[in-house]
């Protein structure tokens, strides 16, 4: 028998799951069975606004043996509780993926004025399998146009609002959804002051899969609070039936919480609420029934022990005396009335709860595997207190938990932890997290001896010192033209790692050059350039389009010319024009990626200068590469800090001589462990990014700051280090320090050069992905051509 249904409805690809004949046999499916229970009326249905959801509604439609009510686009709530009021429908049916993703959708069935039971979906996935082929194909339909949905929960909201209310100012995000009309039209006709954020337009081709348990997809929301000097923003999902709150500093409030607080004042002396959500729930004075997730597993508990009312961590609340279903708008309604009734703003009706921080992540994961994961974490945690009602809840003591559960929507496992300590939560999350990586993906290298590095990156990252003594041997006798040495100024052309060198350059010799340094990372060379000009077109691969568009105009100008390149088209229009050159063999980078031959780009550059006598040559660069051979034997140490780094940010502090150093790091991050990554300097940073670390509320969990420092520093700029970490951890944002290693700047540049390559390397790891391959920038140099 076919599994159709998971936690919530019938969710899958639009185009693979829902084709078409699939959809014309659910309806079949769904009226048949409606018919076997007696009932016999119309089939009230309706749909999102994301783009599949018209053709599937329409198949559906077409399998129906019901005449059909269509309602168009409305909120899930709205269509239950047209359903539960009137007597003339049989079923309903809800096209909508919620949040997820917009090549995804769903379909919910409904009677009686909720979702259909557990045992109906048994039921129904039987007759689906039953169903012959034949009965699902109608050659004529019954259907009729209405918006008698819309209307009946536009009156159901009105009636509920204990207008006026105080003169609030209201920030709204639809995410260009369901509630969208609805909210609109009944914040006008309550005369509240609201406004949209660019996220309320139900037919904006742009879809929104806002996920209510997702802080960051609620940004705009919270950033328009705070421009506009609102009160409250709200925000709900796609289909409506869950909603949001911010308070009017911009913070972001979990479901769990704004639901606690209207739980504290219901007249339900008894609460249901699924094993995930939040204790808080637990210390209001009231009695909690714990349930497995799901809003069907909830409404089924209310009604077993008598409760009139029930929510899920999403902000997905439930009010049995308005229908056993989660409901956005009935929601922001009454948190609306339980604030003017206070005559308090939320972040103030919110401090009487008890405080707690919950961790939440997921990772891909196949349902296969969900045993096993459970199995592992009981047997890991046998000492604790282990609650199974869904998934593996461990209690680790009186306050703090964990839990283990795989989603019953899609193929992914989810990991929560909660603490009343925000540190202590997210380190337990992460580390179940790591637990359930560690057997999704067994060669994950944290875990096994064997890494996933299809490329051999970190070979790349050990054979670095060699890729330095090659070309310190070959520069030292390669011939340059005496024009080099009378340059009037010099332009590096380059992209990604072939610019670094010059970046480094121009960080190290900053105070001692003799004549101007720019870095070029356009397809144009500066104004200036001319004969006076050296130009030294740095490309690993030879074929970088930019590059070589510098190079022709180069030789247009007239420019003194030097090529750095291991090959491809510059490599042969340097033997063509006679141009002089480096063409090295890249014998020391098995990876063959150029962002892992960084020791032939930086080296040929700062010894191409110094062989020119353009810079200072560096002290003691004979020594570099059994320097950093000895620093390899300290790699272990920075295992820690990409834990520490691992799902945040990093932002990157560096001064003076390491601030070409810091552009390598983060564009190692950038490709090898995939991970955004910010660069800034001191002091200039001092005079602007101090002041951006309070908003998005969220940053606190997103960021991590990283703070290169140095001895060698000047003692004005060495000063402000550890104030500036002072004030970044007064924003509750992590604050780490690294101290580079070497005698000279240029030694400090190139141990945090290596030492960066392996902790991006690292942070591939932890994130259990391959460092080599670049699908993105391939994919758009493909398309470029």
């Amino acid at each position: 028998m076919p599994k159709l249904f998971g936690t919530s409805g019938i969710r899958g690809p639009a185009d693979e799951l829902f084709t078409n004949d699939f959809c014309r046999k659910l309806g079949a499916v769904f009226g048949t069975w409606l018919k076997s229970k007696n009932k016999t009326g119309f089939v009230a249905i309706a749909n999102d606004p994301r783009e599949s959801s018209p053709r599937i509604k329409d198949q559906i439609i077409r399998g129906l043996d019901l005449p059909v009510l269509d309602e168009g686009v409305v909120p899930t709530p709205a269509l239950t509780y047209f359903v539960k009021n009137s007597p003339q429908i049989a079923g309903g049916i809800m096209v909508t993926g919620s949040h997820i993703a917009a090549h995804l959708n769903g379909v919910k069935l409904l009677v009686d004025g909720e979702e259909i039971s557990k045992i109906h979906e048994l039921e129904i996935e039987e007759l689906f399998s039953n169903l012959d082929a034949r009965r699902y194909s109608l050659d004529a339909i019954n259907i009729k146009y209405d918006d008698s949905a819309k209307e009946m929960y536009l009156s159901l909201l009105r009636s509920l609002a204990d207008a006026p209310y105080p003169a609030w100012k209201i920030v709204v995000d639809t995410a260009n959804g369901a509630q969208t009309d609805i909210i609109r039209q009944l914040f006008i006709d309550l005369n509240l002051d609201y406004i949209c954020t660019g996220f309320c337009d139900i037919q904006s081709p742009n879809f929104a899969g806002r996920d209510t348990e997702k802080p960051s997809d609620y940004s705009d929301l919270a950033r328009e609070i705070l421009l506009s000097k609102a009160d409250l923003g709200i925000g709900f999902d796609v289909d409506g039936d869950r909603v949001i709150f911010i308070d009017q500093t911009g913070k972001f409030v979990p479901g769990d919480y704004t639901c606690t607080l209207l739980a504290k004042h219901s007249s339900s002396a008894v609460i249901v609420t699924p094993i995930s959500t939040s204790s808080a729930i637990d210390h209001i004075g009231k009695r909690v029934f714990r349930t497995p997730v799901g809003s069907t597993n909830v409404a089924a508990k209310m009604k077993e022990v008598g409760s009139t009312f029930g929510f899920e961590a999403n902000g997905g609340a439930v009010n049995s005396e308005i229908h056993f279903g989660r409901d956005g708008g009935t929601t922001a309604i009454k948190i609306l009335n339980l604030l003017k009734k206070l005559n308090k703003p939320l972040s103030q009706a919110l401090t009487n709860l008890p405080q707690y921080t919950i961790f939440r992540d997921k990772i891909d994961c196949p349902f296969s595997l969900y045993s096993k994961i459970y199995s592992q974490a009981e047997e890991i945690y046998s000492d604790k207190k282990i609650d199974n009602t869904d998934g593996v809840k461990v209690w680790l003591n009186d306050e703090e938990w964990l839990l283990f559960r795989g989603s019953g929507n899609a193929p992914e496992f989810r990991v929560f932890a909660e603490s009343p300590d925000s540190n202590r939560s997210t380190k337990l999350g992460k580390e179940g997290l790591e637990l359930v990586k560690s057997l999704i993906h067994p060669s994950n290298p944290l875990i096994s001896s064997n890494p996933s590095d299809s490329l051999g990156i970190y070979k790349s990252i050990l054979d670095f010192p060699n890729q330095c003594k090659q070309v310190i041997h070959d520069l030292a006798t390669t011939h340059i033209p005496q024009q080099c040495y009378l340059a009037h100024n010099i332009v590096i052309s380059g992209m990604g790692g072939s610019a670094l060198g010059g970046r480094i350059v121009a960080s190290l010799e900053r105070q001692t050059l003799k004549i101007l340094v720019t870095v070029s990372t356009e397809y144009h060379l500066p104004n200036f350039a001319n004969e006076k000009s050296l130009v030294i077109i740095s490309s690993y691969s030879g074929n970088t389009e930019e590059s070589l568009s510098a190079l022709a105009e180069a030789r247009s100008r007239g420019c003194q010319i030097f090529i750095l390149t291991s090959g491809g088209q510059l490599a042969q229009q340097a033997r063509q024009f006679d141009l002089p050159c480096y063409i090295f063999s890249p014998d020391h980078n098995p990876s063959g990626q150029p962002r892992m031959g960084l020791g032939y780009n930086i080296l040929s550059i700062i010894f191409l200068l110094a062989r020119c006598q353009l810079i200072h040559p560096p002290a003691k660069i004979g020594d570099l590469p059994k320097f950093l051979s000895s620093r390899q034997s300290k790699f272990a140490q920075f295992d820690e800090f990409a834990k520490l780094l691992a799902s945040r940010i990093p932002v990157i502090i560096s001064s003076e001589h390491l601030k070409g150093a810091a552009h390598a790091v983060q564009n190692m991050l950038h490709e090898n462990a995939k991970t955004f990554c910010a660069v800034f300097d001191l002091p200039e940073a001092d005079h602007h990014l101090i002041e951006g670390l309070s908003y998005p509320p969220q940053l606190n969990h997103q960021l991590a700051f990283v703070f290169i420092q140095s001895a060698k520093y000047h003692p004005e700029t060495a000063k402000r280090y550890p104030l500036t970490a002072e004030i970044v951890k007064k924003h509750h944002i992590p604050a780490l320090f690294w101290q580079p290693v070497g005698d000279t700047p240029f030694f400090e540049t190139m141990d945090i050069i290596q030492s960066g390559a392996y902790l991006s390397f690292k942070l591939a790891q932890l994130a259990g992905i391959d460092p080599g391959p670049i699908p993105w920038v391939d994919w758009l140099k493909e398309k470029l051509k």
